[in-house]
């Protein structure tokens, strides 16, 4: 029995930095432009170069690279820097394939692999503001913007609940405004409805429950009450606090 609390006291260290790494870690530039901000149930992510899922524990930092993925019953949220936030529902996945956000602007590219997920993209002034989604039938183009899209086996559904997106399907691009829906197919090309469906409407009526929960963070945000470094600090910090109680625990139980 010692032995075995001595070889797991011995492990101890080298098991929670490598979890300090996956999840705690700034970027190597210096500063994280999004995180993993709420999850429910079985969320995991895929480090840029691996092929490993590690479930997501608390604030997690997203890289460019990133892959998000959320299991049967779970759900998560992404938080960016610049009040982008994107709430994904079960069975999703996405890929932050380019992730850049600093003072000259914003450029990030997502890819939605599979799901349903809901897009609050910020409205960003004076800077450079490009911001897209692609899926496996479309592309969809935004400044600032709230829509919603879905992706089954062989179309994506997009609707509009607040502003303008283009998307670009089959060589063409159409402007899609609020109150809007279309659906992309690979073979049927867009179809595009004046008004939105029964299943985008209660859609939009979860849209609208989250909006001010949205626009208290973006005005946090702003007013520089909070950051993404500080929430991955204020994890980090939990982190410590484990550590130290696992700590005291064995070598308590070695005595």
């Amino acid at each position: 029995m010692r032995n075995r609390i001595f070889l797991t006291a011995a492990l101890l260290p080298l098991l929670l930095c490598a979890f300090r790494a996956l999840y705690a870690a700034p970027a190597a530039d210096g500063g994280t432009a999004a995180c993993v901000y709420q999850y429910g149930g079985d969320v995991r992510v895929m480090e840029p170069g691996s092929r490993e899922w590690i479930r997501v524990e608390g604030i997690v930092p997203l890289r460019e690279g990133c892959r998000v993925r959320t299991g049967r019953r779970s759900w998560c949220r992404l938080l960016a820097g610049d009040g982008t936030f994107v709430n994904m529902y079960e069975d999703s996945e996405t890929v932050a394939e380019t992730l850049k956000l600093d003072e000259q602007g914003r450029d990030c590219v997502f890819e939605l692999v599979k799901g349903r997920v809901l897009w609050m993209v910020a409205r960003l002034e004076r800077v450079a503001a490009k911001f897209r989604v692609r899926t496996p039938s479309a592309v969809c183009a935004v400044r600032g913007t709230d829509f919603f899209i879905g992706v089954s086996s062989d179309s994506s559904r997009i609707a509009m609940f607040d502003g303008q997106v283009d998307v670009l399907e089959g060589g063409g691009e159409t402007a899609l405004p609020a109150g809007s829906e279309a659906v992309a197919g690979q073979e049927a090309g867009l179809a595009v409805s004046p008004a939105l469906s029964p299943a985008m409407e209660a859609e939009k009526r979860r849209y609208l429950k989250l909006r001010k929960h949205v626009e208290t963070l973006r005005r946090r945000l702003a007013a520089r009450e909070i950051s993404i470094e500080e929430l991955l600090k204020a994890r980090r910090g939990k982190l410590r606090k484990f550590e130290d109680r696992r700590r005291e625990k064995l070598n308590t139980l070695d005595k």
